[in-house]
């Protein structure tokens, strides 16, 4: 009960997520899980019982989404709602898994934040992805975007080893039955063949840096090379030249949506052992010290032969770099982690430095990700009327 009484949040700075602006001195009620009232600070009066918080010296933001969140077990979706994480989107979830913890949520048996789930589809192969619904042609690929339908998930993602050839018509069943349709870039294919085919969108940034790479890194995207390849060329890519200026406008004017998890790729390019990375380190000395050797000082991806960590991290600030003439261009940009969620600051940090404003990058972890996929008439932004997440 005392969980549910209403909130007056007062005296606080207001981000409105809608209108991307930051508001001062606003005054905010919460009420049966809905926002009930927004007015000028000291101007609403709180019903009995209201739990008042003075949000002087602090800003209101709206609940986070990270836009890439594979569900861990039980205890890891209760900890992302710790850490204000409200809503996500699974890109990647076993089939039984996803069934099973929506379930669970809808019944209130599990907290965990609400999810928009995508089930992996991958061609049966050595290397297909862990958890993917495998198939072995186009019918059997086709017959497993309708299983996603039906069991009420939101998306299917193409993985790494899917067959080039099976791509447009899967995806066109996707979209026929009002599924979202995103992905790794399959091993010969580039990403622009791949959006063609019927990508909304690109997960992963080194995805869209796999249209400047040299033909032996696309055809073998299934194996290390999807790393080493950016790692080993991209630092000396001219992102002026017209294949990737072309590229980037046509993900712009088809406005395909780019995932691009970029803290992944600080930690694997630019980190030595023995330092934290850049989106743990506010966690050292407060977390376990096994997590802190073996997850948080741990370093980077090995390197190549012939390469340097500075060649890496060259490679690195071009990605950023890239990350803000996608933005610059407004190609849609979803803010996701691939981790454990406590990664997501760093995520839209780095942003601000590829040249976002404070306002766009919390936009791209608030609005934005409601927005595709369906709920922003109800979530990711304090208005009246919208839940109060």
């Amino acid at each position: 009960p005392a969980a549910k009484a209403p909130v007056l949040f007062d005296n606080v700075k207001l981000f409105d997520a809608d209108k991307g602006t930051f508001l001062a001195s606003r005054a905010v009620l919460a009420q049966d899980g809905k926002i009930a009232a927004i007015g000028a600070a000291g101007s609403l009066k709180a019903p009995a019982g209201t739990r008042v918080t003075d949000g002087r010296g602090k800003t209101l933001v709206p609940g986070i989404w990270d836009s890439h969140l594979h569900i861990g077990d039980d205890w890891d979706v209760l900890s992302n709602i710790a850490n204000g994480i409200t809503s996500f989107r699974s890109p990647g979830t076993t089939f039984d898994r996803a069934v099973d913890a929506t379930k669970r949520r809808d019944e209130g048996t599990l907290l965990m934040g609400e999810p928009f789930i995508s089930v992996i589809i991958d061609k049966k192969d050595p290397l297909a992805a862990q958890g993917a619904e495998v198939v072995s042609s186009v019918e059997e690929a086709i017959a497993a975007v309708r299983r996603v339908k039906e069991a009420g998930l939101w998306g299917i993602k193409f993985y790494t080893s899917m067959n080039p050839a099976w791509i447009a018509p899967a995806a066109a069943e996707a979209h026929k039955l009002g599924l979202h349709v995103h992905g790794h870039v399959p091993a010969t294919m580039k990403p622009s063949e791949a959006v063609a085919a019927g990508y909304d969108e690109l997960t992963h940034l080194n995805f869209v840096v796999m249209e400047s790479m040299p033909r032996e890194v696309i055809d073998k995207s299934n194996t290390r090379a999807r790393m080493e390849g950016p790692a080993r060329y991209f630092k000396d890519v001219d992102l002026d030249a017209p294949l990737m200026k072309g590229f980037i406008a046509d993900l712009a004017a088809k406005k395909t949506l780019v995932d691009p998890t970029i803290v992944i790729f600080e930690g694997l390019f630019t980190q030595d052992g023995g330092k934290p990375h850049p989106a743990y380190a506010p966690y050292m000395g407060i977390i376990s010290p096994v997590i802190e050797r073996s997850v948080f000082t741990s370093g980077g991806y090995p390197l190549i032969e012939g390469l340097t960590r500075d060649d890496y991290r060259k490679s690195y600030a071009k990605m950023v770099e890239l990350v803000g003439r996608l933005h610059k261009a407004s190609v849609p940009i979803v803010a996701g982690t691939d981790g454990w969620g406590i990664e997501l600051i760093r995520e839209l940090e780095i942003y601000r430095q590829a040249g976002f404003t404070p306002a766009e990058a919390i936009q791209s972890a608030t609005i934005a990700p409601p927005r595709v996929v369906g709920a922003a008439r109800r979530t990711g932004s304090i208005a009246v009327g919208k839940e109060a997440a």
